[in-house]
């Protein structure tokens, strides 16, 4: 082949057949290079929607499975033994399990006298791969969340809100707290303002905002929040107590001036005492309430003269009408303590595939009376299906691609020999070998898929880069389009060798005629 290409007359033949083969106005290239722009196109969907796909898969929203105690049907006690096993989490194919509790809970919103009542569920455990997704950068709006799962107190009673939550709360900008309307009828004997009589603002810290969240509740909080807030023996959410009232707690945001707050304390305390308000930034240190906004607790007390509850309230009123558009908050070291809860209300269980859940369901049904809901195992089996289904329907496009691009070459190439079949008997009956002319035709169509396939790409990963830009994403995170994987580079070597192949075969067969045959287009 090279010594051929050596002789000027055979680089001449190949310049000038290429150009019939090209077509006029490179017609064929350009109708080679809009198949494979179609082709890598549709490849590049279905990378993507395989990712997605995958990503949904992998999703603990989508592979965490809730099964609701119903209270006196089924052995729900026994169900949590057996989870526990390594055994059926192998089985199975689950991860872990949890037990959770759900309650609504009345919480004020920003302005005075607006209350919500908001959904809440309580994770046994916040430190597990279903939180780290809800927590997942994607998910999260801005950059309001806790910096480390890892390291947050396991009795944080902290909790995680949707935007809608926050919106419906009256914030336009995630809070650091957000007030629980806590039942504390008489608190106003300790300073602090009632509301109907009854009830008074009782700062929650805000650990993060989400756009969503699974089973769509409002908000979710560790099993310890629920544990207070039923507690009946220290009343830790009740305001009517000594050390709620006789002095002033903050949470404040890095970067306050703390000199400037402490000259705003003492001015109000002016007008009730001669003694000086002591600023204490060490002894406040309560994990269970801190929220995701950077900060320090401190505490403001009187050691000199006796301040009563009102006067305190007061005080705290002249410091909020300076800082509480600052993000100074009064918070509390409430009086936590261990508080047995009744039976979970949830069993959630995390599963690595959906593969096994129809058998997973049989068994919970069978062996425990305990039933999940089926709608719950359609859903997800449906998803199962789809992910399986798009992966073979990425192969089938592939192999459609690859057979249409083989007969676009076999239909070409017969289109093009019934036009120069006289001159191919011509050059056989001077001596050219068919060896010879397959080479010649293989180069000259190598080089045209090489070009279309190099302009295919280009054009794709073009729209790729324009959809990004644009920002037209699914969920606004995942493209639609995925050029580059491995079936993308096995594509484009198997239609590579199909094509040269496809080639050699059919100027194989077209050029077993003889050279008269040819010249006299005999049959």
């Amino acid at each position: 082949m090279l010594d051929m290409l050596k002789n000027d007359y055979f680089r001449l033949f190949v310049k000038r057949e290429g150009k019939v083969v090209l077509g006029k106005n490179n017609s064929n290239l350009w109708l080679l290079t809009a198949v494979l722009v179609a082709t890598f196109l549709a490849i590049s969907f279905s990378n993507a929607s395989l990712k997605y796909l995958s990503y949904k898969m992998n999703d603990p929203f989508i592979n965490w499975v809730d099964i609701k105690n119903e209270y006196g049907e089924g052995d729900f006690i026994g169900l949590e033994y057996a989870l526990d096993s390594q055994e059926n989490k192998d089985k199975y194919h689950y991860y872990d399990f949890q037990s959770d509790f759900s309650f609504t809970y009345m919480f004020f919103g920003k302005e005075k006298n607006h209350v919500q009542y908001l959904k809440c569920r309580f994770f046994q455990n916040l430190n597990t791969s279903l939180v780290e997704a809800i927590l997942d950068d994607s998910n999260v709006l801005k950059d309001w969340k806790i910096e480390d799962l890892s390291s947050l107190y396991e009795n944080t009673i902290g909790v995680i809100m949707t935007e809608e939550t926050m919106i419906k709360l009256g914030y336009d900008s995630a809070p650091s707290f957000i007030d629980y309307v806590s039942y504390s009828p008489g608190a106003d004997e300790y300073g602090f303002e009632l509301m109907d009589d009854e009830f008074t603002r009782l700062p929650i810290p805000v650990l993060a905002v989400v756009k969503r969240l699974p089973g769509n509740v409002d908000i979710i909080s560790s099993a310890y929040f629920y544990q207070q807030a039923s507690n009946d023996t220290t009343y830790p959410f009740n305001m009517c107590k000594d050390s709620y009232g006789r002095n002033l707690c903050y949470f404040i945001p890095e970067g306050t001036d703390l000199d400037k707050l402490r000259a705003v304390v003492n001015d109000a305390a002016a007008e009730y005492t001669d003694a000086e308000i002591s600023l204490d930034e060490t002894s406040f240190y309560t994990p269970e309430i801190i929220p995701f906004r950077e900060g320090q607790f401190v505490i403001f007390d009187c050691y000199d003269d006796y301040l009563s509850y009102n006067v305190w309230g007061d005080i705290n009123d002249a410091v909020l009408a300076d800082y509480s558009s600052k993000g100074v908050y009064r918070v509390f070291a409430y009086e936590f303590s261990h508080y047995p809860l009744n039976q979970k209300a949830f069993i959630s269980v995390h599963f690595e595939d959906l593969d096994m859940i129809r058998d997973f369901e049989n068994y919970v049904r069978d062996e425990f009376n305990v039933k999940i809901e089926m709608a719950q195992i359609n859903a997800k089996e449906n998803f199962n299906a789809v992910s399986t289904m798009g992966n073979i329907l990425s192969w089938v496009i592939i192999i459609f691609a690859i057979v249409c691009i083989i007969l676009f070459i076999v239909n070409l190439l017969q289109s093009y020999f019934q036009k120069v079949k006289r001159n191919l008997g011509t050059f056989k009956a001077f001596g050219i070998s068919n060896r010879d002319l397959i080479s010649v035709y293989l180069l000259i169509m190598a080089v045209i898929i090489l070009a279309a396939i190099v302009m295919s790409i280009s054009v794709t990963w073009m729209v790729q880069g324009a959809l990004h830009l644009f920002g037209i994403m699914k969920d606004g995170v995942y493209d639609y389009l995925s050029l580059w994987s491995i079936k993308t580079f096995i594509s484009i070597i198997v239609i590579v060798l199909a094509a040269i192949y496809t080639v050699y075969v059919v100027m194989r067969n077209l050029l077993k005629a003889t050279p008269g045959d040819l010249i006299y287009d005999r049959q």
